[in-house]
């Protein structure tokens, strides 16, 4: 028999579970969708019905893989990525106390505020790696302590969406140190958790779960989820990582100065880096990466396919899974050369890179009574791709050449779009191979590693095949030259309209 392994990557809207072989080719995939919950600011996810998601699919999926390859195919391990910066508490029994808390929820922007008050920017960045805003896990933290002081005490640990699933498929509490660096509380220089960080934060380090490595087991599969799966009881579960360098290992972008961007609800850059190398802003610390030797700097804009979903169900145009997709691009295509300074910015939850604003807001600038539903779409693609470019220009200060930028996610499949992203960039992208996959694939190398079938990650540089490449055109580039410029504008203008309507919101 030859050995398989089995991974989940569970993203914001749906989980993908794929089989894989041991040099990390597809065999088969499956996928459940879902959704999230909103109310004003508050984004919540159901956990139970992202983890019945995530074991449906794999039981569709080994169901087919059994009846198509028979016993050719072993799963000798299993392996999870998930997106990053929720928070799920869970007991002692590891229920879930409350819904997840999606890395969208802004609840935790006056946490934030408070403890900036406590901790200022300066000093956050020494402390905690990160001047953080209401999308960290800090902040969450924070406000569940304050708002929910009673679910805060029975609380046993407190858990990023990954860390959770492996609970639940463990037993175990683990997080590797990736994910451990998203929480701003993590100890570089020893790798654990920092005791002085949760002193400064207010936070009993241990609610935190368990530091390991990415390729350590996390402990073997639950006998009821065995039995379900049709599994042996030992198959063994590794720790994984995060979505971030889950998908740029899948991306094949494993070297230092490899950038890859994903194209997803939200939409953000990684660039993988040699050294530890210090934000000249003093804003944005690195996050470790699955790979100890490397690290990997994060750079996101909050909401990028979630503002194009938006839009077109704002249109009428459907929900995701019923529109026209080819219609759409043919109806951006159609807007390029009248756009008439039609301007969108995507702040529709707060921003990340370079603003670090949880009160910013998205705003259509030149309407005219010629713009079109394809005139409102392109400006949607187009304002990404500018907050793209002033995202990179941010990452570029830290001093880490970019040799190559490789796209993966959903969003990565339009062509339109991608065109627009290489010519607002001036530089050019690569698509791979199944580039929806990418994540998956990634948190599969954990256990590809981890179970010794690769002696390290550089196995995935070779294994992502470059499909497509979109060169950006010039005289394109040079017209969204000067309208980024005009772009960049918008932030200063707006900022104080903003800020003053959530002051006044707060009276």
């Amino acid at each position: 028999m030859s050995p398989h392994f089995l991974a989940f990557d569970i993203g914001t809207s749906g989980v993908k579970a794929v089989v894989v072989d041991a040099d990390g080719a597809l065999l088969d995939s499956a996928y459940r969708g879902y959704g999230i919950q909103t109310v004003n600011d508050a984004v919540d996810q159901d956990l139970d019905l992202i983890i019945s998601s995530a074991l449906d699919a794999a039981e569709e999926l080994l169901g087919r893989v059994r009846s198509n390859h028979g016993a050719s195919v072993s799963i000798e391990g299993i392996s999870v990525t998930a997106q990053m910066f929720n928070l799920v508490a869970v007991d002692e029994s590891g229920k879930p106390l409350l819904p997840m808390i999606s890395w969208l929820d802004q609840r935790a922007e006056g946490a934030a505020r408070a403890l900036a008050e406590i901790v200022p920017p300066s000093t956050q960045f020494k402390r905690f790696s990160a001047v953080l805003s209401a999308k960290d896990i800090l902040p969450k933290i924070l406000w569940l302590r304050n708002n929910r002081p009673e679910v805060y005490a029975s609380t046993a640990k407190l858990l990023d969406c990954k860390e959770a699933v492996v609970l639940y498929l463990t037993g175990e509490a683990v997080t590797d140190h990736a994910g451990a660096s998203a929480y701003r509380l993590y100890a570089h220089h020893s790798r654990g958790w920092d005791r002085g960080a949760c002193e400064a934060a207010g936070i009993d380090p241990d609610k935190l779960p368990a530091v390991r490595n990415a390729t350590d087991v996390a402990g073997p599969l639950v006998p009821d989820v065995a039995r379900r799966l049709g599994l042996p009881a030992d198959t063994p579960v590794y720790v994984g990582v995060g979505d971030v360098p889950a998908s740029q290992l899948g991306s094949g972008a494993v070297d230092p100065g490899d950038l890859h961007v994903s194209l997803g609800t939200a939409v953000y850059f990684g660039l993988m880096m040699s050294e530890r190398r210090v934000d000249p802003r003093h804003r944005l610390g690195p996050l470790a990466h699955a790979d100890a030797q490397r690290w990997i700097l994060w750079l996101e804009i909050a909401t990028g396919g979630a503002a194009l979903t938006w839009a077109l169900r704002m249109l009428g145009l459907g929900e995701p899974g019923s529109v026209d997709y080819t219609r759409v691009e043919r109806m951006v295509e159609d807007s390029a050369d009248d756009m008439d300074g039609l301007l969108f910015a995507p702040w529709l939850s707060g921003e990340r890179v370079p603003v670090f604003d949880d009160a910013a807001r998205a705003s259509f600038i030149g309407l005219g009574l010629h713009h079109t539903p394809g005139h409102i779409l392109r400006a949607v693609m187009e304002g990404v791709a500018f907050q793209m470019r002033w995202a990179l220009q941010y990452g570029l200060e830290y001093g880490e050449d970019v040799k190559r930028i490789r796209a993966v996610g959903g969003g990565s499949m339009g062509s339109v779009w991608m065109q627009i992203i290489a010519d607002v960039l001036e530089r050019p992208l690569e698509v791979i191979a199944e580039p929806q996959d990418a994540g998956a694939i990634g948190a599969a190398a954990c256990a590809i590693v981890g179970r010794g079938a690769k002696p390290n990650y550089s196995f995935l540089a070779g294994r992502a095949t470059v499909t497509r490449r979109y060169l950006p055109h010039p005289d394109r580039s040079l017209e969204y030259c000067a309208r980024y410029a005009q772009y960049q504008r918008l932030y200063d203008a707006l900022y104080p309209i903003y800020h003053q309507t959530g002051n006044e919101a707060r009276l």
